[in-house]
This record gives structure tokens, sequence and C-alpha cells, in this order.
């Protein structure tokens, strides 16, 4: 019994010593200042509300540190003064005892390095090495993705787009600019499912393909100062790509070349799904400009995907020390200078190496009954490859789309910034443009290579049959030819 006093005095002792003493920091007329003022501190969490005969008291702790744990002595509450519309800040006299404020979310600093950075197109990865380059606070990689989102879509738009929300964009961007180098949409077209379901209602014929009836876009982004090297051209080069749309819709780039082989973009067409494109994109792309030209066009096949492809035949030929022989023959074949030559040559090709008979079927049936537009002479001044517009495809995926794969609705803001880009550039008022050349360069290579070979002295024969000439010289090292060997060839 007697020992019961001693500890009820313990605890009142431990309760005293535990009691916050509360100073008065400053005191509102208006309750929105005060919660302005807590809330750019940064610094206080709101814990509990108590009701009293003075008013409400709201207290908050130090959120330096974590909710579970030992907590900071420094505190606050505020008082709701129930006898008037004032409110009084007050504090503890205990000071903040953690040694550094602790992180939350990104540094304001480095927030606003990650958003040049981002505008620069800059990795995830290498924006992480740069803040760490700088001395800035470098977030957690979680933190750093969800901060990019948060700017895609205030960049970009929302990640989706619906057929009417692009229908409206495609209007709203389809009036003409007075700026040369502003993209808009030169045509567009959008077909929704229930518009297709009644026009098959109203057409006879019969339509065995489910996806027609599936929704349709198509659209078309250029400037008027790239439409216009459209107008000086005569020859059309187009590739398309999948991985530039989450979706996996297709996009064309279509341009042209110049004399000296630059790639010059009309501009850039999308659409939602081309049947004929899902087996063969090179072969598409030909029956689709054989529909709209018709066939009184040279079609130029790409040698390089065309050698590329014929090397991954190559199986069909068992002895494999004939491999690099029959190579070197196609090479061959691809210089020829016109069609007569190249007719020429391919029969002797084909006489040649009549015994792989799996091959030749091949290679008949693939590169010379239908895709024979593969060699130097069928146009002139025209580039045999395609790779001009590939590397413009391939800066498109590096540079503009870091090759991640864009939803559409935010493609299409990257799509406007990259035409604008290439309108610019070939804007002859700039000391750098990349202008399109009428006349082809002659490098001093080509001087030293001519002159090497007038140096020769090989005689040349022309035969003239009305308005056109044929010139024959000798081959290797001969330096004449006979009339009897021209009979021969042309015999052949």
């Amino acid at each position: 019994m007697e020992t019961q006093p001693s500890i009820d005095n313990e605890t009142i002792e431990r309760k005293k010593q535990n009691r916050r003493k509360w100073l008065p920091l400053c005191t509102y007329n208006d309750k929105n200042d005060v919660i302005k003022k807590i809330k750019d501190d940064g610094i206080w969490s709101k814990t509990h509300t108590n009701i009293t005969n003075e008013g409400k008291r709201t207290y908050y702790r130090c959120n330096q540190v974590k909710r579970r744990g030992k907590q900071c002595p420094a505190s606050i509450h505020v008082l709701y003064h129930s006898e008037n519309e004032c409110v009084t800040i007050y504090k503890t006299e205990d000071d903040h005892l953690h040694n550094e404020p602790r992180s939350i979310g990104i540094n304001q600093q480095s927030k606003e390095v990650i958003c040049e950075l981002f505008t620069m197109k800059i990795k995830p990865k290498r924006i992480l090495e740069i803040l760490e380059e700088k001395g800035l606070p470098v977030p957690k990689k979680r933190q750093l993705s969800s901060y990019l989102i948060s700017l895609r879509k205030k960049y970009y738009g929302a990640p989706t787009i619906s057929l009417g929300e692009l229908e409206a964009w495609c209007q709203q961007n389809s009036l003409i600019p007075d700026d040369n180098d502003k993209p808009w949409v030169l045509k567009y077209q959008i077909e929704y499912e229930d518009e297709i379901d009644n026009d098959d209602d109203n057409d006879n014929g019969d339509h065995n393909d489910d996806d027609d009836n599936e929704n349709k876009f198509r659209f078309f982004v250029t400037t008027k100062r790239l439409l216009f090297n459209a107008s000086i051209s005569n020859k059309i080069h187009v590739d398309t790509t999948y991985k530039l749309i989450w979706q996996g819709f297709p996009c064309f780039i279509i341009g042209t070349t110049d004399m000296i082989r630059q790639f010059h973009p009309f501009g850039f067409a999308m659409n939602e799904q081309e049947l004929i494109l899902i087996a063969d994109g090179a072969e598409a792309i030909s029956n689709a400009f054989l529909k709209v030209f018709g066939t009184g066009h040279n079609v130029v096949m790409c040698w390089f995907h065309m050698r590329k492809n014929v090397e991954k035949k190559l199986y069909l030929v068992e002895d494999k020390a004939l491999h690099g022989d029959i190579m070197n023959d196609i090479e061959t074949l691809q210089l020829s200078t016109n069609k007569n030559v190249f007719d020429i040559a391919t029969r002797l090709f084909l006489k040649k190496w009549k015994n792989e008979e799996k091959f030749i079927q091949y290679f008949s049936n693939e590169w010379l009954n239908s895709k024979n537009g593969w060699f130097e002479g069928l146009a002139t001044h025209v580039p045999s490859t395609n790779n001009a517009l590939e590397a413009t495809n391939r800066v498109i995926k590096d540079e503009d789309t870091l090759r991640e794969r864009l939803v559409l609705s935010r493609f299409t803001v990257v799509l406007f910034s990259i035409v604008n880009k290439w309108s610019k550039e070939r804007n002859p008022t700039l000391i750098n443009s990349k202008k399109f050349e009428h006349q082809p360069l002659i490098t001093l290579p080509i001087w030293t290579d001519a002159y090497n070979w007038v140096k020769l002295n090989k005689a040349v024969i022309s035969i003239c049959n009305g308005d056109t000439a044929m010139y024959y010289l000798p081959a290797g090292e001969e330096t004449r030819i006979t009339d009897k060997e021209i009979k021969r060839y042309e015999n052949c």
C-alpha cells in the first residue's frame, strides 16, 4: 500500500515531461492563408483533430521522418477560434531533430533538368546519368518513369484517341497555312463501320473479307515547301514501317531523290491496316503504284533488298563452292545499261546455271518474271537502292521516337514535328539547306576513272538506227572489237 502513491507520482511526473509546450506563431484572418502556408512549407502532415472550448485544433507532424518510427519533436497545430474567424498557428518550442530533410518525390531542380532533357528526346537511362554528372539528386527509376508519363501527357495529350477525335483532328488541320513550313493534312479519309455496312447493302458485289467492314482511316501530312519538290520530280520513293506506332499501323514515307541521289520527302502518310501489306510490303507497294499510275511507268526494285533476299536462297544450290560465282554473275547482271542488255545477259545467266534447277526456278519467278526492275539501266539518274529513304526512316526512329512505339494520339503530335523539320531543312535561305540538286555531281574519283579509261585507247563502234544509236566497245583488256563479235552479241 505504501508503494502505490510513488507509482502514481512517477506516472504523473512522466506525463508532465511528455507534455508539449505550444508557442503561438502567427494569427490569420483567413483560413485559406493558413492552408497555403502549410502547403508551401511542404514539411507538415496532418495527424488528428480535437474539438476544444476554444475551437477546433488540427495537429501536424514533421513529415521529414517516416510516420512509423521515432518522430521529430517539432510539430505545429492550428486553432480555428470558435468566437471569431481568426486562425492561429502554434508550434512546439522543440527544434527539428533529423540530419537532413527526407526527399519526397523528385527534387524541383532535378525536375527542371528532366523536363529540358525530355524535350531534347534524351532516353531515361541517359537522363539519370546526366543528373548524376550534374551533382543533382537522382530519383528512382520508378519515380522517373512516373514523371515522364506525366510529361508525355502534358506535351502529347491523352494516350487514347477515338476515330471521331481523329477525324476532328484531320478537319482542324486541313486548312492550307500561309507558312511554307507549317504542316497540314493534305487529304484524309475516315470510314465508320456502320457507314461501310450501309455501302455494302447498296452494292451488288460480293465481299468475302470480314475486315472490309471495320473502321478505316488514312491521312497524308505535308507542307507547301515539300510539295514543291513533288512538282519538279519525275520519280517516287516509297517505304513503310510498322515500328513507329504501338498499335502497329503502317506509316509511309513518300518522296524523291535528286540528281546526286539525295532523298527529299513529300510528306508522311498513315492508314489503319492494309491487307496487301501483311504478306510482303515491297510487293504491296509495287502493286499499289501500278494500280494508281498504270503500267506505263518503271518500278525500280531496291538492289540492296534484292541481293539480300537472293543470298538467303543460295541454300537451294547444294554446292557451296558455287555460291560466290552465282552472286558475282548476278552483280554483273545488275550493271546492265539498258533493258536489251539485261535480257541478253539474263538468258546467258540462265543457260550457264541451268543445272541448278531449284535456284533457277526461284530466281526466274521472283526476280525475272515479276520484280525485274533491279538493274542500273532501267532508269537514268535513279539510285539503285532505297537506302536514302531508309536512312530517313532510321533517323525518325533514333531521334524523334527514340525507337519507342508511340500510341496513335501522341504520334500525331510527333508527326507534325517531323514534317515541319523536313520542310525547314529545305529552306533555301538557310546556310546548310538541303537543296534539290538538278545536276549530277562528278567527283574527283569519277574524273580519275574516266581519264584512265580514255588512256586505254579502246575502239568504240557506233551503229545508228533511226533516232537511236548503239555503241559497242571491247570488254576486258581488249582494245578492238570485230563485226563478227557484234553480230554474235546481237544474236544472243
